[in-house]
């Protein structure tokens, strides 16, 4: 897909052995230079930064795990500083690029990606809540005993506890479900299609037992991070831009302007990505109910964007 991959960070032995271990297998995928380059002393590291120099695609992966019960707006607070030493260097040596973003909060950090590096709203985007509607997508599929590509369902707004699943315009084979069984999804549902939800823990919490309650959370408990499908989601990502796909994938995107939206903000919506990022958002018609819970969504990060010490 790529012709060139660069990894950049400042421990210099992972970069190294990361790069070593893609290089092992480079008859699978000719044609590719994977190359990458650090700095243990300072992110000063200008050198480094010129391994990425006019990239098409650049992703951020910097992450700062969060403490204990830390909030969104404290996480993103000790994630800007980092953010303020990365971006100018992506803006001078990649000024054209387009920038995914993968670091938590995922929704603060597109803003803030956006908001220091200039770039048009299009060229800025995060995986947001695609790795949650494939979840959500692979659910229904199961209690349906259909292929997950047969389905078309979203889950937006808010990475994380206000997240909102779309229950209303779920699709199969191009039916919605909701005109077959009207129930679907709401608290009158039989079938358990309301739990799919909880049971892939769209609200990230773990219970006051402490045990992990959906897969996301097992996942976390055990491996720390699900770092697989979200590098398959970035890869489709990037697949989308460079073959200029115009497929539509649930991200994080700046959304003011859309309708009940009126400030810079950024959260997860179905979005049409092409050669140029995101080209614009399908923007559904749902219920009113899941209207209220999205706007709801955008208030949150609304406030909480406003909260940032810059």
């Amino acid at each position: 897909m790529a012709t060139e991959l660069a990894l950049i960070d400042l421990d210099e032995e992972m970069v190294e052995a990361e790069v070593k271990d893609l290089q092992g297998a480079a008859e699978y995928y000719p044609g590719c230079l994977i190359y990458g380059g650090a700095s243990k002393a300072t992110l000063k590291i200008t050198l480094d930064y010129k391994l990425v120099s006019n990239s098409t695609i650049i992703i951020m992966c910097e992450k700062i795990p969060p403490m204990d019960s830390e909030d969104k707006l404290n996480h993103a607070q000790r994630s800007l500083d980092t953010f303020k030493r990365i971006i100018p260097h992506i803006v001078e040596s990649s000024a054209k690029s387009i920038v995914i973003v993968v670091s938590e909060p995922v929704d603060i950090m597109c803003y803030i990606a956006w908001r220091l590096s200039g770039f048009e709203k299009n060229r800025v985007f995060g995986i947001g809540t695609a790795l949650e509607s494939a979840a959500f997508r692979v659910g229904i599929s199961q209690k349906l005993n259909v292929s997950p590509s047969t389905i078309r369902a979203h889950i937006l707004g808010e990475h994380g506890s206000h997240s909102v699943p779309i229950f209303s315009s779920v699709e199969c084979g191009g039916v919605r479900l909701r005109s077959v069984y009207p129930t679907f999804g709401t608290e009158k549902d039989t079938e358990g299609y309301n739990k799919i939800p909880e049971a892939i823990n769209i609200k990230f919490a773990l219970p006051s037992n402490g045990h992990c309650s959906g897969s996301n959370q097992f996942i976390k408990s055990m491996k720390n991070n699900s770092s697989w499908s979200i590098g398959l989601i970035a890869c489709y990502a990037c697949e989308a831009i460079l073959n200029d796909a115009n497929v539509i994938i649930p991200l994080s995107t700046h959304a003011k302007n859309l309708p009940g939206i009126d400030k810079d903000i950024f959260m997860s919506l179905p979005c049409i990505v092409n050669a140029n990022g995101v080209r614009g958002v399908m923007f559904e018609d749902i219920e009113d109910e899941e209207k209220e819970k999205l706007y709801a969504s955008a208030k949150e990060l609304e406030e909480l964007i406003l909260s940032i010490n810059w």
